[in-house]
C-alpha cells in the first residue's frame, strides 16, 4: 500500500511508503502522452496524437480524475514498474486500455494481465474509444508492434 502524493501523467504517479517517494510508471503499457515521444513514430503520428489532445483534453487528465492524492492505493511491483490498483480489483492500466489511452506494450508477455489487458484494448478498438477513435492512429500504433 502506497499513498499518491501526485499524478505527473496518466501513467506516471508520485507515491511513498512510509518516508519513501518514489515513481509508478504504469506496467505493462504506453500511454498517448508517452507515444508522443517515442523515436518509432513519424511526424505525422505525433501531430495526430497533439490533435487528439486538443480535441479531447479531459482525456490528459484521467488519471488525475480516477486517482485521489493523499489515499493509500494497492501497489504491486513488476520488472520495475508498478500494477496500481485504482478501482478493487482493477488496475490502472486496463483502464487506460479500456478507454483507448493507453497501447498495450510491444511484446507483452504476464500469464496474469496478458488476458486482461488484451480484452480492455480490443473492446476500445471496438467502441472506437480514444486512439481509436475514427482510426485516428492505428498505423502509428502499428509501428510499435513491427519490431
Amino acid at each position: 500500500m502506497g499513498i499518491l502524493k501526485s499524478v505527473n501523467s496518466n501513467t506516471k504517479q508520485l507515491f511513498s511508503i512510509s518516508n519513501f517517494n518514489f515513481e509508478c510508471n504504469a506496467y505493462g503499457i504506453i500511454g498517448i502522452d508517452s507515444l508522443a515521444q517515442r523515436d518509432e513514430l513519424g511526424l505525422a503520428c505525433k501531430e495526430k496524437i497533439e490533435s487528439f489532445y486538443r480535441k479531447n483534453p479531459e482525456s490528459k487528465y484521467f488519471s488525475e480524475l480516477k486517482l485521489h492524492t493523499m489515499q493509500m492505493y494497492h501497489i504491486d511491483f513488476k520488472k520495475k514498474e508498478c500494477v496500481l490498483f485504482a478501482r478493487g480489483e482493477v488496475t490502472l492500466g486496463e483502464l487506460l486500455l479500456r478507454d483507448g489511452l493507453a497501447v498495450l506494450q510491444a511484446n507483452f508477455d504476464d500469464r496474469e494481465y496478458f488476458t486482461l489487458y488484451t480484452i480492455a484494448q480490443k473492446n476500445a478498438k471496438i467502441e472506437k474509444k480514444g486512439l481509436w477513435k475514427d482510426g485516428l492512429i492505428r498505423d502509428c500504433v502499428g509501428e510499435i508492434y513491427k519490431k
